[in-house]
């Protein structure tokens, strides 16, 4: 390596050693007279000092824009300072006390230490913007989203909330603007009742779910964050329609074949012990027809009145039948003067032969 450096050019090792002495000699120069520079911090928070003027009057806010966080503070003051500052140390606040008629409060900025020697202090937003309005207080019913399909062989009877209806509170325009309520519970594969007790969730009147990051954003607040909420699966079963033979017919008249129902069999739910008791839904012939019929018939009954205790028509069951009666008259017959007739006859033809 000597041997290298001896080998070059002497006019090349004296311009090494120049710039060395130079970047010495400006560091010395820097550190010892302590020159003014700047430091940046992004994203200081900016805290609302006296909040109170506002809520004493019955009104809520809400920061618009994301005013209460300033991107960047720039912060100008001598090396020796500057060194010894911290992010932690740049205090950004805005007295409520002196906002503008549109909402705005200038920004304070300042440091927790060595305040009189700062040079200068900015930052890249130089306000906070409020929305102001009064406080409203809305009651919602409370709805339930079940979500996923249950098991083969189960249905959705119902869902019951412990508690049916939500108070929510904030901003004016804010609750006006919340379009519903509701609780969801999983009942993906499940066979047998559910209990359980989500989270609230808002919406907004186009349907979109209000996160809880908005919530907090918009200063809106619930009375309660959760509800007991109560899914009940019942087991389904298909069991025949049948209808009641003994139709009253008018004189003349009989049936073509017994009375049937369209559909002939209905899906039914209910608790296992309660399905295991029942295998068909009987119509009686009363409720078919109470005066003597002597025309057809085509029924709409419904079947609701007709299910055992406990058992149900699940949703998108049919719920209604149609019965149908066919009649036609009865063959005529013979009258009785008739067959007296043809035996007279009969009678005296046998006398004939026995005269002969």
């Amino acid at each position: 390596m000597r041997k290298r450096i001896k080998a070059l050019n002497p006019n090349f090792r004296l311009m090494g050693v120049s710039l060395l002495l130079a970047v010495t000699l400006w560091y010395m120069i820097n550190y010892f007279s302590d020159p003014a520079i700047r430091m940046t911090v992004n994203n200081v928070s900016v805290q609302l000092l006296h909040e109170e003027v506002i809520e004493n009057r019955g009104d809520v806010y809400t920061v618009l824009d994301s005013t209460d966080v300033i991107p960047v503070v720039t912060v100008q003051a001598k090396r020796s300072v500057i060194d010894k500052l911290e992010s932690k140390n740049i205090i950004a606040t805005a007295d409520a006390r002196m906002m503008e008629e549109d909402g705005s409060i200038p920004i304070v900025l300042t440091t927790d230490k060595y305040t009189s020697s700062i040079e200068r202090i900015t930052g890249s937003i130089s306000s906070v913007l409020l929305r102001v309005e009064p406080l409203e207080t809305k009651s919602m019913p409370l709805e339930v989203d079940a979500e996923g399909t249950p098991a083969e062989g189960y249905v959705l009877y119902e869902t019951e909330t412990e508690q049916n209806q939500v108070d929510i509170s904030g901003p004016q325009s804010y609750v006006r603007s919340v379009g519903r309520a509701a609780a969801r519970v999983d009942i993906g594969g499940a066979e047998r009742s559910i209990n359980s007790y989500p989270a609230i969730t808002l919406y907004d009147e186009e349907g979109q779910e209000i996160t809880s990051e908005e919530m907090a954003q918009r200063k809106l607040h619930l009375n309660i964050s959760s509800v007991k909420v109560t899914a009940t699966i019942y087991q389904t079963k298909e069991v025949a329609i049948t209808c009641g033979r003994e139709v009253p017919l008018a004189d003349g008249y009989e049936l073509v074949s017994d009375p049937a129902a369209e559909p002939s069999s209905v899906l039914v739910a209910g608790a296992a012990g309660s399905l295991r008791g029942i295998d068909a839904i009987e119509i009686p012939s009363s409720d078919i027809a109470s005066a003597p019929v002597s025309s057809n018939i085509h029924k709409q009954i419904d079947l609701e009145g007709y299910l055992p205790d406990g058992i149900v028509l699940p949703e998108g069951s049919e719920t209604s039948v149609t019965v149908f009666v066919q009649v036609i008259k009865s063959a005529p017959q013979k009258s009785d003067e008739s067959d007296t007739s043809a035996t007279s006859e009969a009678v005296a033809a046998d006398d004939a032969e026995s005269a002969e």
